[in-house]
């Protein structure tokens, strides 16, 4: 696992094999198109090989034709099972990159050609008696040295840490940034500094016991694929050099999605390909733009305030850290379980704030405000009435704000509705999101004018406006005539949006070599001057000619391919590849109070307290786990498109053809797809091949309650109303809620708030 989350993509162009889990090269993904196109030219050209372990076969570069591409049925939410298999099969045949996760520092790796490198050699505490039981040996704890830290860094600058691996050259202890190679298999006792042994065991110790806890065999009947299949992906994956790549998206959102996500790294790193070509590449390498950058610095405003306390979704912090834990150990009361759980790791999560929202847990949300967001259509199991009803009520939320283009599902429930403007109206800089290996900015600029009311001094209503209109009023710091500080020292203003864009645009142009000017025949051309003539005074003269260069072509792209210095890419994740997180297994459960692994492992979907899912719901009564897919010709924009609207009306209650049979359902009947906790859902059933035996797929985008399928008043008359905008299935407003928590909550993963949209208990009946 990485810090930062999902960092890293395939080298789809230079790849030779790639495994998917849970994701579809042109099906899911960003961008869509350009990864269908690579991974079909590269097929086609007999380049690249790739499976699909999915329990729904979803198209885009998948074809059942041809021996490039295979689609693998697998049960839901056992991919972390699937994996398990896998990494046994290629520890036990000796088909891991040793060079690699032996190298326990970044320099010893690049010195034997890689360019990232794992915590695979180094030591952990493996005494339960031990006050460090678990944690990685620090090397003072041994009497080793270690720098002292530099009296002159920032405050906010961590000092570094030092980890202790047993240098194989020599057999002893030693720290993690000297050695060349480690002992990978170093499973013993050390020394402390008092004289005392300790028993420590590698990281990749500790993984190799873990996966060998189960049976290829057992594995292959958790996870529904055949234990050949297995091996042979297994082979290919392992049999490639560093130029396979293994990538994940949708199956991580389960109650044990982060088992699938730590899968695709610690697979990836057992070849070495991190960071290679090839292999797997950092995502969203830009020019710099909303930072510190080479004319403005927008990483900070002019006494702009730091946001401070505790995130209202609960993750990314301890629950021990918490009034409400103090205050029961205090009492001298068993502090778990909490009242809702807490995830010590995990960024900040929309679907958690939509719970803590509706239960004013770990405090009230005074006001809410909803931007480019809908988490009552989007969050499993935030759609369902109990959800809805408690954000409905003022005691709960008093002030909702919406900025939304739409009439969304979370926007209807608004008190204010800030009409927003859609991607021709507004501006946007973007970067790749790993499709490409070398730095990309793109740059949007509102290309006609905006449909929202236009304000008194000429500017139209939108997010943007909105925000600076209001810090304005309210006296935030940071906007106004003197915000953005220059590298000229000097402070200009933020009062548009073009204010603010443009400068970031100026970064990005300016950005190393930077990049010509635009002469002034092109730009007569395609009457640039006439077109940004309302933001001139938002840059300078010298940075005009440069910024419209950006402008005419759409943003600043690094020529494809460019991206590598030999086989390494040139942008490159530096921080450690952990095959052991101590950090999660620091923390504890919430509401059980027991730590979690810091390796990796398959755990089957339970609830908070830890109880298995299958033991309160059995698959005797509850046979069937869901799956929303992304549906390929719809979204949002989509729906008011009634060409591409009328290509798929409405989605489907989707299953394996012999799963129908044996309940005696057909093709086409009106059927109920009823949850463990009691959502319903009535929607036409389709049968197929392509879903896997076991589940049901539905795919996301219908079952809208708003977006126009229901009418509102807006100046007295009346708009939308249009049914045929919400058929369909929504499969979030049906998901599990977790009956261990004594309040309304959606069935979450516990070590990281992911929400439960895939797996769960359900059955079918006749309507």
């Amino acid at each position: 696992m990485i810090a930062g989350g999902n960092l890293l993509k395939p080298d789809i162009v230079n790849s030779d094999y790639i495994l998917y889990l849970g994701a579809y090269p042109g099906h899911s993904g960003k961008p869509m198109q350009a990864i269908a196109r690579q991974a079909a030219i590269s097929a086609s050209e007999k380049k690249l090989k790739f499976d699909v372990v999915d329990p729904v076969l979803a198209g885009g570069a998948v074809t059942p034709v041809g021996n490039q591409s295979r689609w693998v049925p697998v049960k839901p939410t056992t991919d972390a099972a699937f994996a398990m298999a896998v990494l046994r099969w290629m520890i036990e045949n000796k088909r891991v990159n040793e060079e690699y996760l032996s190298s326990p520092n970044l320099a010893a790796a690049r010195g034997k050609g890689f360019n990232s490198w794992t915590n695979a050699a180094h030591l952990v505490v493996d005494d339960p008696t031990h006050p460090n039981h678990k944690r990685l040996v620090r090397p003072q704890e041994l009497g080793l040295e270690v720098p002292a830290p530099d009296p002159s860094a920032p405050a906010s600058v961590k000092p570094t840490e030092y980890f202790t691996v047993v240098d194989r050259s020599t057999g002893q202890p030693a720290r993690h940034d000297i050695v060349q190679t480690g002992d990978l298999l170093f499973n013993g006792e050390v020394t402390d500094a008092a004289g005392k042994s300790v028993k420590v065991k590698t990281a990749f110790v500790l993984l190799k016991e873990s996966v060998f806890s189960g049976t290829m065999s057992e594995y292959a009947k958790i996870c529904g694929v055949p234990e050949d299949k297995i091996v042979e992906i297994a082979t290919e994956l392992s049999g490639h050099g560093t130029k396979t790549a293994v990538d994940g998206m949708g199956n991580t959102a389960a109650t044990n999605g982060f088992d699938a996500a730590f899968a695709q790294y610690l697979l990836s790193a057992m070849t070495g390909s991190v960071n290679k070509k090839g292999g797997m590449l950092t995502r969203r390498n830009s020019y710099k733009s909303f930072a510190a950058g080479p004319r403005y610095n927008l990483a900070a405003f002019a006494n702009r305030p730091a946001a401070k306390g505790v995130n209202i979704g609960r993750t990314n912090f301890a629950y021990e850290k918490t009034i409400e834990f103090k205050r029961k150990k205090e009492k001298g009361e068993n502090p778990y379980p909490s009242r809702l759980p807490w995830y010590s790791l995990g960024g900040i999560s929309d679907n958690q704030f939509v719970f803590s929202a509706a239960n004013s847990y770990p405090y009230q949300a005074k006001i809410l405000m909803v931007w480019m967001a809908n988490p009552l259509m989007t969050t499993a199991a935030a759609g369902g009435k109990a959800v809805q009803d408690e954000l409905k009520k003022v005691e709960r939320v008093p002030l909702i704000i919406a900025l939304d283009a739409f009439m969304g599902e979370t926007t209807a429930l608004a008190d204010y509705i800030i009409p927003d403007t859609t991607p021709y109206e507004s501006w946007g800089l973007s970067n790749t999101e790993g499709s490409c290996p070398g730095k990309v900015t793109t740059l949007r600029w509102p290309v006609v004018q905006p449909l929202t009311a236009k304000l008194p001094d000429g500017r139209f209503a939108c997010f943007e406006n909105y925000v600076i209109a209001v810090a304005k009023r309210i006296g935030l710091p940071g906007f106004g005539d003197q915000a953005i500080q220059g590298t000229d020292k000097k402070f200009y203003p933020l009062n548009q949006p073009a204010d603010y864009f443009l400068k970031a645009a100026a970064n990005a142009a300016f950005d190393g070599e930077g990049v010509p000017d635009l002469n002034e025949r092109e730009a007569k051309w395609q009457a640039l001057d006439e077109a940004t003539a309302a933001w001139k005074n938002a840059l300078t003269p010298q940075e005009w000619p440069k910024v419209s260069y950006l402008i005419s072509r759409g943003g600043r792209f690094e020529g494809f391919g460019l991206g590598f210095k030999g086989d390494n890419h040139n942008y490159p994740y530096t921080g450690c590849i952990n095959i052991y997180v101590e950090r999660l297994a620091m923390a504890k459960n919430s509401f059980t109070g027991k730590p979690y692994s810091g390796t990796f492992s398959y755990t089957p979907e339970c609830f908070a307290d830890g109880t298995p899912l299958e033991q309160v719901f059995p698959t005797d009564k509850w046979p069937f786990k869901a799956v929303s897919y992304k549906a390929k010709f719809r979204s949002v924009s989509m729906l008011v498109n009634t060409s591409l609207r009328n290509l798929n009306k409405t989605n489907a209650i989707e299953v394996n053809p012999q799963d129908a049979e044996a309940l005696g359902l057909k093709d086409g009947q009106k059927v109920k797809l009823i949850a463990a906790t009691g959502g319903v859902a009535v929607g036409l059933l389709k049968t197929r091949a392509g879903i896997a035996r076991g589940t049901v797929a539905v795919a996301f985008g219908y079952g809208h309650w708003e977006y126009g399928a229901r009418a509102h008043q807006v100046n007295g008359k009346s708009t939308g109303g249009d049914p045929s905008l919400g058929t369909g299935v929504n499969l979030a407003s049906i998901s599990l809620i977790d009956p261990k928590v004594k309040t309304v909550f959606g069935h979450s993963e516990m070590s990281t708030g992911t929400a439960g949209r895939n797996g769960g208990a359900f059955r079918i009946e006749k309507a």
